[in-house]
């Protein structure tokens, strides 16, 4: 592993095995590499406490062995076990060829360091208002134990340190603990998930601090217990290839496991160490995540973070009947637990591995778009949750009054300084305004102190009322304050307005109440204001055979939608259909080989959007038209028809009815599409006569009476490029035949297919 782990290789001196049957090749036996930690190698005279992994084949033997070593145990589940070893004991492990790995037991600890805001950020309560509180799901608390509470229900307590008692004289535990299940009863907190079926299981000692192996003891119990989740608000720096392998084992036995990722970041541009468990695959890494969602400084950044929960100052509950509030990615881990048990209750059927991915398709993304090192996937969300916001409506005006409009967009908070920058392309630098709107959520039901700082003029409305007016030109970045009483959980209209006049430029929003901080109000609580009518979105158009196929969706505020069509790209468009109540519209009775161009407008009585994008459809229809005629002179058709292709032997007979079988004649017209670039052979084999026109190139000519005859020539075309195809045949008695094929360097030779050839 690394530079941690000192490969050991055995091998037989004079030692030679031939096989049976092992032909031509001699065979040679080697013994496996067997990892050693160079750790254990140090200090040889110390006792070492270590973790050995056996062979498959040996493990039974092994575990059946009278040979006992100090404070030694068994794994039920994995071929290894925990020991104290003298160095001599240490040595003749070393050479057990029946031994796969030797390692340290090493040592984990506690990763903690406060008010229950995560709550609400995690929207656990709309979960609980839908009935969904975490019954009958089965967490253990993998901890400095759990303490009796008021608070907790607890249904069982293991205790695998040494430890006298299995309950938390630390106090980390059943802080932990309350994050997930501190019950809904009216007094001190509430968990996430507060009727969960908790478990402690103790693998910290009471000064915070444990081995893997306790560890490893813990995920035993918990395959045997048909635990549903596991958390681990613990830490180690070194990477256990038997806890790894618990890890993993749990995972495969359906247990869902959450890990702290670590509290040791240098908050420098680069990944922190990895923490284990956090480190393995199978086990969900959480990383701490603060009230405004940004990433706590000392939460660990790296590859292997998946989730976002709360961790910063988590108030729950503590030793004594007591609370307190604490901070760490180990408040963050049971917060995604807890999480996780909700998942699992609306959703009884569903896997460990369905509800890892449900976490991830709900979480709030935070950070880089998708998954990164800081967030993960970004911060949990519970079942029933209210959409996150997006951010405001902004309108960006060429001028100091509001009324040039250049561009608008979605800006996801009010906090930008320009300098003597424009705010966007195609913007004067100098001379302009924004107008944001939208709503604001507020989290509690209090007076909110909203601040503006810019230079020059702002405006600011909340749920109608101008708290903030200063319309006036600044030569310095001045705040403006004003107050105003919310409810908590309803959204509020908020209209800022904001213009420039030379200088530099910005403009800030932030909000402040007995609740919480002073911050910019975060985009998860902004809503932007959607235009009243819309242009449609999404407009696409499919071709069919002498029709096209319309869809679009609908505009926000529509009642009706006008269709326009055209026959040049951009217009003009003539206005096909209104009145339009579906986000569908069939056009028929059109044109082949024709491009059709078309925009949808929305209608809102006598307002009308602008049109949507442009769409556009090729009308296009397989086959060649053909033409039968009861001479070779190719007049007075007796037949008029598609054929799908020229691939006929018509023999002594008539090729349609109402056709002369002995003499007549065929004239097929259409384009052919090549699927590549180059110089294509064509192939006539016919009786009698044939010509055959390619792009108005006359390519072959053998207007003769003739027995089965092939003839080809060449033409150079270009992929994907429509061109005009004209073949002409006539028969003079006796067989009738008329066959065309094509080859190129890039195709063989083959009757040209009905997907190549299209109606004129």
């Amino acid at each position: 592993m690394l530079s941690k782990y000192l490969k050991w290789t055995v091998i037989a001196s004079m030692l030679s095995l031939s096989i049976a049957a092992v032909s031509p090749a001699s065979a040679s036996v080697k013994e496996p590499e067997k990892i050693v930690d160079k750790q254990l190698l140090r200090n040889p005279s110390e006792e070492k406490r270590i973790i050995v992994r056996y062979k498959p084949e040996a493990a039974a033997e092994r575990k059946a062995s009278k040979k006992k070593y100090k404070a030694h145990k068994n794994f039920k589940h994995l071929n290894a076990e925990a020991m104290t070893v003298t160095s001599q004991e240490l040595e003749e492990l070393i050479a057990d060829k029946s031994i796969l790995s030797i390692e340290e037991d090493g040592i984990v600890q506690v990763e903690a360091q406060v008010a229950d805001w995560g709550i609400e950020r995690v929207q656990a309560d709309h979960s609980w208002a839908n009935g969904i509180t975490g019954d009958g799901v089965k967490i253990a608390v993998f901890d400095t134990g759990v303490a009796d509470h008021e608070d907790l229900t607890i249904l069982g307590k293991v205790n695998y340190t040494a430890s006298s008692t299995a309950s938390d004289l630390n106090g980390h535990g059943t802080h932990v603990a309350g994050i997930i299940a501190a019950l809904d009863n009216t007094i001190g907190t509430v968990g996430a998930a507060p009727d969960v079926d908790l478990y402690s299981v103790k693998v910290l000692e009471d000064d915070g601090t444990g081995l893997y192996s306790y560890v490893i003891d813990g995920i035993d119990w918990a395959i045997d217990n048909d635990i549903d989740i596991i958390n681990m608000s613990l830490t180690g720096t070194g990477n256990s290839l038997a806890l790894e392998e618990a890890c993993d084992t749990a995972f495969d036995n359906g247990i869902l496991l959450f890990a702290a990722a670590g509290n040791e970041s240098t908050n420098s541009s680069g990944d922190d160490p990895t923490r284990y468990p956090a480190g393995y695959d199978s086990v969900i890494a959480v990383a701490n995540g603060n009230s405004t969602d940004g990433r706590n400084s000392n939460s660990n950044k790296g590859p292997h973070l998946e989730l976002t929960a709360p961790g910063t100052a988590v108030y729950s509950t503590h030793i004594g009947n007591a609370y307190t509030s604490r901070s760490g990615t180990s408040m963050a881990s049971p917060y995604a637990a807890a999480v996780a048990a909700l998942y699992m209750e609306q959703n009884p059927t569903y896997t460990n591995v369905q509800i890892r991915n449900k976490l991830i398709e709900t979480a709030d993304d935070l950070g880089d778009p998708g998954r990164d090192s800081s967030f993960g996937y970004g911060m949990v969300q519970a079942p029933f949750r209210n959409p996150s916001g997006t951010g405001l409506y902004a309108e960006y005006f060429n001028n100091a009054n509001l009324t040039d409009l250049a561009m608008t967009r979605i800006d996801s908070q009010v906090s930008f300084y320009w300098g003597t920058g424009s705010p966007a392309a195609g913007i004067d630098p100098d001379t302009f305004s924004v107008r944001w709107s939208g709503q604001v959520l507020p989290l509690y039901s209090e007076t909110y102190e909203f601040t503006t700082i810019t230079n020059d003029g702002v405006r600011l409305w909340v749920d109608g009322q101008l708290i903030i007016d200063d319309w006036n030109n600044r030569s310095v970045f001045t705040p403006n304050s004003g107050t105003i009483s919310l409810t908590g959980g309803q959204k509020y209209d908020i209209v800022m307005e904001f213009y420039e006049n030379v200088d530099s430029a910005g403009a800030d929003l932030l909000w402040y109440s007995l609740h919480q901080n002073q911050e910019f109000i975060p985009k998860r609580l902004l809503y932007p204001a959607v235009p009243s009518l819309a242009a449609p979105t999404g407009l696409a158009a499919t071709a069919g055979p002498g029709y096209a196929s319309l869809n679009w969706n609908a505009s926000f505020g529509a009642t009706s939608y006008n269709v326009k069509r055209a026959t040049a790209s951009g217009g003009p468009y003539t206005t096909i259909a209104s009145n339009v109540t579906s986000t569908s519209y069939y056009d028929i009775g059109l044109s082949y080989n024709t491009t059709y161009y078309y925009v949808v407008s929305a209608v809102n009585g006598s307002t009308e959007s602008a049109n949507s994008a442009q769409a556009s459809a090729t009308i296009e229809v397989n086959g060649l038209r053909a033409e039968y005629f009861n001479n070779k002179d190719f007049t007075s058709p007796m037949a008029l028809r598609t054929d799908a292709n020229i691939n006929f032997n018509w023999g002594t007979g008539s090729p349609a009815p109402g056709v002369d079988p002995d003499t007549f004649s065929v004239r097929w017209t259409g384009y052919i599409k090549p699927q590549y670039s180059e110089t294509y052979t064509f192939y006539t084999n016919s009786d009698d006569g044939v010509r055959l026109y390619v792009n108005n190139v006359l390519v072959i000519d053998n207007w003769t009476d003739h027995g089965l005859t092939e003839n080809s020539g060449t033409i150079t075309l270009t992929a994907g490029q429509k061109y005009h195809i004209k073949m002409e045949y006539y028969d003079n008695i006796f067989d009738a035949v008329a066959q065309l094929s094509w080859s190129s360097s890039s195709q063989s030779k083959q009757i040209v297919p009905t997907n190549r050839v299209y109606l004129p």
